[in-house]
């Protein structure tokens, strides 16, 4: 078995062609503390902007329910934190982004902190300076807005599953390490195939994604209980 750590990748055993990863991942549900870093979820400021007049159409279009909690709110939403963090230098860590518009103001500001590394085309990010970080939801990573019609109301979650480009746009800037951390609240075994998946297929390299499980919530100097996961690959 071979674990992933934050720049490399050593045998942990004798079994050295076991196509085995060890990964160290945050477990969320056994929160310890954020030191100076105040964690902010778009999830609980979004549920105040609840388009109830949608809720009728949803029942015939299941993919409206990205409207019903809209782009556009989610959108004001961010750019008030950011701008609120810059304004009072408060570092600020916010969860479940799903905008590549999001992300857009992140890396101006990440380049503007000269992060971005232009020989391998990714942001560099030492997560111990920048006053604004950000994660994504596995969940938002998981789905597609196709698989509206599909599952429903097993996917209305909040902040909602975006149309395709939005998801692809999360998994460009996963990879531009602009993105800080994927969000797991619960490691189930959907969680973690998708993981092993993204592996396999080449999505997320296994260095890539030693960082957005544990690394650079570490860097930012957030404490949680950590756990073991292994995927195949």
């Amino acid at each position: 078995m071979k674990q992933v750590f934050k720049d490399k990748i050593i045998n942990i055993d004798q079994n050295y062609f076991d196509n085995k990863f060890l990964f160290e991942i945050y477990d969320f549900s056994k929160w310890v503390k954020s030191n100076d870093v105040e964690i902010i979820f778009l999830e609980d400021l979004l549920k105040n902007k609840k388009n109830n007049e949608l809720l009728e159409k949803v029942k015939v279009h299941p993919a409206m329910w990205s409207e019903v909690f809209s782009p556009k709110d989610e959108f004001e939403i961010f750019t008030s934190i950011f701008e609120n963090a810059i304004k009072t230098e408060k570092r600020t860590h916010i969860i479940w982004v799903t905008l590549w518009e999001e992300i857009e103001i992140l890396e101006k500001y990440y380049d503007n902190l000269w992060f971005f590394d232009e020989s391998i085309n990714c942001f560099k990010v030492d997560y111990k300076i920048p006053l604004v970080s950000v994660s994504v939801n596995i969940r938002n990573l998981m789905w597609r807005w196709s698989d509206y019609k599909r599952f429903w109301k097993n996917i209305f979650f909040i902040p909602p599953i975006r149309e395709a480009g939005q998801v692809k746009a999360m998994f460009k800037w996963v990879n531009r390490w602009s993105i800080a951390w994927i969000f797991i609240e619960s490691l189930w075994d959907d969680e973690k195939t998708f993981l092993q998946n993204q592996i396999k297929e080449e999505h997320i390299l296994p260095l890539t994604m030693a960082k957005v499980l544990n690394y650079n919530y570490e860097d930012l100097g957030l404490e949680c209980w950590k756990v073991n996961i292994e995927i195949n690959y």
